[in-house]
């Protein structure tokens, strides 16, 4: 802030709690109530300027701070700073107890910036909006010819703006859910991209496909009269706003505790370049209780990209995602040339959110058949500037690097991938978690007392692939895991290509005591541990060096696959 910008600040703070803000003890937390910032609580009037004199008070102490808010009320908020009603980026030492409340935004905000934040905790919350992403509806006609289907509103009341794409906002994609009939087990949602919706008479809307020809085999998991399709906003779904509804960039030890979110337009959780630890406990997506919503969010509920953090997901719930529940990955880059032996010239393959690597880090090298070639120290790291003169910044354009290696890997080339394997998140778990729709662990992971109902897939993009999320995990360890029958199911590990196993992306993967209602197959790893699995379907596994088996049964009854080894 400025002088000016200073003065008006203190002046909108009460004398008693400016005094208490200025000079209270170096050594002691303080406690912030939002109710004396003018917080009202009623579920109606605009509580956004309120909530922004509180987070501007806790960003001048010097002192640890704790926000709380009224237990168990609704905080409607249309006003925020740069698109977040919590504007937390730079801030350390801050404590944000919702105590219950609901916070009900405008869909033209997000709920929290914490870019470059410290020591952040926000707990005991609910985050919804004003207007769901998502009308829900009933299939009651199907044409597969012209590509369309006719529904009607599932509540009467509930208002659809109709439409299609906007192309405002960053919305790249635009489209709804069908949640197909799957058997016994629970619907299975598919996408349905939208081109326009046209309301018909009889309260029905016509649906119009938006890709290519409308799939048979999509149409013939509908049953018209029974079947529900999730229909998308225009202007409200899958449009990014500001960003996701958290983002968690560059960010150093940060709790999400009981933090239940009902509906988001975009991505949900952000969490980019994080150090130290982050946890997030009980922290679900998932419809709104007693509605008959299905949808909770449009994209990723976990986007977890290129993390040197310890990473903790505890008992988090996940519930009607339009995309992954987890992404595990890191943005890896490309060599555009070999300046000599042991010098590169690199660039993020994927051209957004630059992840800068660092000095000291370890360069991993792979080429297009997802074989590791080798690793090298980084000894010198050097961006090139733009042209423009403009800053380089983590999350920003990524710039050409001229990186040294303190030895010489075999085999550089150009067009290789390369990524650094500290910035890979190293060390994540999840933890008695639910999931729905799918997990990609493209880094290594770790599974412990989970039910799965989705497929969870490690390496699912190829390194050929220019914008590769890649490049997969070095190693996977579960144990304790139930995998259910749902969308697409079971667990797929794939390396492939040709080449010693031992510089195969997967090295390890380790289940134990887990029961697969769903398949298992493993194409390729260097080392492969099955003990003491329940197996009811499929399980298969390809090119491996080792293969451990004890105590697994499949129906009941013993079970022990012999594969042949790599010769």
């Amino acid at each position: 802030m400025n002088l000016l910008e200073n003065l008006r600040f203190c002046f909108s703070i009460p004398c008693a709690l400016l005094w208490m803000i200025m000079c209270a003890n170096p050594c002691r937390a303080i406690t912030l109530n939002a109710k004396d910032f003018g917080l009202i609580a009623d579920g109606k009037s605009d509580d956004g300027p309120a909530i922004l004199k509180l987070i501007d008070a806790a960003k001048a102490s010097a002192q640890p701070v704790t926000l709380v808010f009224p237990p168990e009320k609704i905080i409607f908020a249309a006003t925020a700073r740069k698109g977040y009603l919590f504007s937390l980026r730079d801030c350390h030492n801050i404590a944000i107890d919702g105590n219950g409340s609901t916070f009900l935004l405008d869909p033209s905000i997000r709920m929290a910036d914490m870019h470059f934040a410290r020591n952040v905790v926000l707990k005991h919350c609910n985050v919804d909006f004003t207007t769901s992403m998502f009308a829900e509806t009933t299939v009651r006609a199907v044409d597969t010819a012209r590509s369309f289907v006719d529904v009607s509103l599932r509540d009467a009341g509930d208002a659809i703006d109709l439409g299609g794409p906007t192309k405002q906002e960053g919305e790249q994609w635009f489209g709804g859910f069908l949640w197909c009939e799957n058997g016994t087990h629970p619907k299975a949602a598919r996408h349905f991209a939208v081109k326009r919706v046209d309301k018909l008479e009889n309260g029905l809307m016509r649906v119009h496909y938006g890709e290519g020809t409308f799939s048979k085999s999509i149409a013939d998991t509908i049953i018209p009269g029974k079947t529900a399709f999730s229909v998308p906003r225009a202007g409200v779904a899958h449009r990014s706003g500001a960003g996701a509804l958290f983002e968690i960039h560059d960010a150093t030890d940060v709790t999400l505790e009981k933090v239940h979110v009902w509906g988001a337009p975009w991505f949900t959780f952000s969490i980019y370049r994080c150090e130290g630890t982050c946890r997030f406990i009980d922290v679900d997506v998932k419809p709104k209780p007693n509605s008959q919503r299905l949808m909770s969010g449009c994209r990723d509920a976990f986007h977890v990209t290129a993390n040197r953090a310890k990473l903790l997901f505890e008992g988090c719930d996940t519930g009607g995602i339009g995309d992954d529940d987890y992404n595990f990955c890191v943005l890896s880059s490309s060599i555009r040339k070999v300046v000599s032996p042991n010098e590169i010239i690199i660039r993020q393959k994927f051209p957004i959110q630059y992840n800068p690597m660092r000095v000291g880090e370890t360069l991993q090298v792979m080429n297009a058949e997802n074989i590791v070639l080798g690793s090298a120290k980084i000894t010198h790291y050097t961006e090139t500037s733009p042209k423009d003169g403009s800053a380089i910044v983590s999350g920003g354009s990524c710039p050409e690097v001229t990186v040294s290696l303190d030895r010489t890997i075999t085999g550089l080339s150009s067009g290789l991938t390369v990524w650094a394997k500290e910035a890979a998140n190293p060390d994540t778990t999840m933890r008695h978690c639910t999931t729905t729709f799918s997990i990609r662990a493209q880094t290594s992971l770790k599974i412990e007392d989970c039910q799965l109902s989705c497929y969870i897939t490690s390496y699912g993009m190829s390194a050929r692939q220019e914008n590769v999320e890649g490049p997969g995990p070095e190693s996977i360890w579960i144990k304790n895991t139930n995998f259910l029958t749902g969308r697409g199911s079971g667990y797929f590990a794939q390396s492939g290509g040709a080449g010693p196993l031992e510089h195969t992306r997967i090295q390890n993967i380790h289940i134990e005591g887990c029961t697969f209602h769903a398949p298992l197959r493993i194409t390729k790893a260097r080392t492969i541990t099955l003990l003491n699995n329940r197996f009811h379907g499929e399980a298969s596994i390809g090119e491996h060096r080792s293969l451990e088996m004890r105590g697994n049964t499949k129906n009941s009854h013993p079970f022990l696959l012999q594969q042949k080894q790599e010769e």
